[in-house]
């Protein structure tokens, strides 16, 4: 989606800061985990400290992206709204609980994103050269 930022060159100012926060979280959740695995034996102490911030910076630069998605319309609208409550239904999402499920927004907005993105490049392919014969 933030190769469509470029290329469109519309609000990379919030396109290009969603990426790297959310970026910055998935490392800091890596890093949590590894350190975890690595020294702890699956009982790390201080995991909440790489957690949550990890967490609220994936979810905060998702809805910067799902903004830049609205704003820039590079996407559908209904597929930034689906995007945008996607993501704000990952915080209540735990992978514990049957809370799990509502996870599930977010991932059919990535598949329909990806599907928009992989059907639109396709209609932008040139006709390939009919064989003579």
């Amino acid at each position: 989606m933030t190769l469509l930022a470029r290329r469109s060159g519309q609000y990379l100012k919030l396109a290009n800061p969603g990426l790297i926060t959310a970026a910055v979280g998935f490392i800091l959740l890596f890093t949590g985990a590894l350190i975890q695995t690595a020294f702890f034996a699956g009982d790390f102490p201080g995991m909440p400290y790489f957690v949550i911030p990890g967490l609220l910076a994936v979810i905060a630069g998702l809805l910067m992206i799902g903004v830049f998605i609205l704003r820039s319309r590079v996407l559908p609208r209904w597929l930034g709204i689906f995007f945008v409550v996607g993501t704000v239904a990952l915080l209540a999402a735990n992978e514990q609980t049957p809370a799990v499920l509502l996870a599930i927004p977010f991932g059919l907005a990535m598949v329909a994103a990806g599907y928009h993105m992989w059907a639109g490049a396709a209609a932008m392919q040139p006709p390939l050269p009919e064989a003579a014969g």
